[in-house]
């Protein structure tokens, strides 16, 4: 059976070097920027990219012996999650809670003899959910990193309308700002050569190229906003799945070819579309499974289990899956165990990523 090439929601690893297109000048710049500081701020708009930047453009600029990746996401509490992630790394220590994190790094480094690589994705989130109490501990944390003078690197990455919250950061590490790299939207040119490459990995034909991809990217565009990449991969990922439903019904059997053309580009439409189909069919899904357990009515509960999740700003808010059945209206209330079924069901089909406690 062929394999679908397209990442659709999930950032590229380090594995997904021979898929990754459009980001070789971006990649030398941060590469360049790694090696001209200890604490780089990456940021850019949301769907450019700067996950996968890192996962898989720098990660291939180092030979595994060369350097020591460390991915913390925020969790319930950054300064936590730090010194969990620290912590798998050398699961024997005798490191206790009062262990300092400068400690713990440099006990690290000693062990494994690499470069220790402290990268906080989505670091927004500290400012968007921590507390004060929280925030303050992780600025104290770098700047003793920083002052320690470790084999140590900081990579924040951030999305660019939250750099005005940094602004107590800077007091305390005022090289914050020194060394950073902004991560723009792809032009053009890079999303035609993301699109052309990874369908030739895939071994997809693309019929009349200098037609189709255009009119896929038609489709992607919007005015205010440009291309998302996240997007340019769910819209492939959709036009593989319907090339084969397309050829399904044409003749008997598993497609050994899926092609790309003008004709597969106008039926699938435009994006707003593709993902409006997307989450109805997924949340259909999810209906469905609520009412295989026994759950009455099911008809938009997955979607108020969502809103819970997400903030204001967009963006997914933490809690606990017993805070999680309080917020849900009441003529909607869930037992637990629905509760964590529809999360596991958004996890399966990359709407949301949770976190350990």
């Amino acid at each position: 059976m062929i394999q679908n090439p397209f990442k659709f929601l999930e950032s590229y690893d380090k594995e997904d070097k021979d898929r990754f297109f459009g980001r070789e000048r971006e990649t030398a710049q941060l590469y360049n920027a790694v090696h001209a500081s200890n604490l780089i701020l990456l940021y850019g708009a949301s769907g450019t990219g700067k996950t996968s930047l890192v996962n898989c453009g720098l990660a291939n600029q180092f030979h595994d012996t060369d350097w020591m990746p460390i991915f913390v996401r925020r969790g319930n509490n950054l300064n936590q999650s730090l010194r969990r992630e620290l912590g798998r790394l050398l699961p024997g220590n005798d490191w206790t809670e009062d262990t300092s994190i400068r400690h713990r790094v440099q006990e690290l480094h000693l062990d494994y003899y690499r470069p220790v690589y402290l990268i906080f994705d989505q670091f927004e989130e500290l400012y968007i959910m921590g507390g004060k109490t929280e925030q303050d501990a992780f600025h104290q944390t770098v700047d003793g990193l920083l002052k320690a003078g470790l084999q140590c690197k900081i990579l924040l990455i951030i999305r660019e309308e939250y750099i005005a919250y940094l602004s107590e950061f800077e007091k305390v590490a005022p090289p914050l700002y020194d060394n950073r790299l902004r991560i723009e939207k792809m032009n053009d040119h890079n999303l035609a050569r993301v699109v052309s490459g990874t369908c030739r990995y895939g071994g997809i034909t693309v019929v009349a190229p200098k037609n189709t991809v255009p009119a896929i990217l038609d489709n992607l565009r919007s005015q205010r906003e440009g291309i998302d990449l996240t997007n340019l991969q769910v819209y492939l990922d959709r036009l593989w799945r319907k090339d084969i439903e397309r050829q399904q019904k044409q003749r008997a059997g598993e497609p050994e070819q899926v092609t790309f053309d003008h004709e597969l580009v106008a039926e699938v439409g435009p994006m707003q579309n593709v993902l409006s189909d997307f989450l109805d069919e997924q949340l259909a899904e999810v209906e469905q499974g609520l009412r295989r357990r026994g759950v009455n009515n099911p008809e938009g509960i997955p979607l108020e289990v969502l809103f819970t999740l997400v903030t204001e700003d967009g963006t997914k808010r933490n809690m606990v899956l017993e805070n999680i059945v309080e917020a849900m209206p009441r003529n909607r209330r869930l037992s637990p165990g629905d509760v964590s079924y529809c999360m596991e069901a958004f996890e399966r089909i990359k709407l949301l990523r949770r976190f350990a406690d």
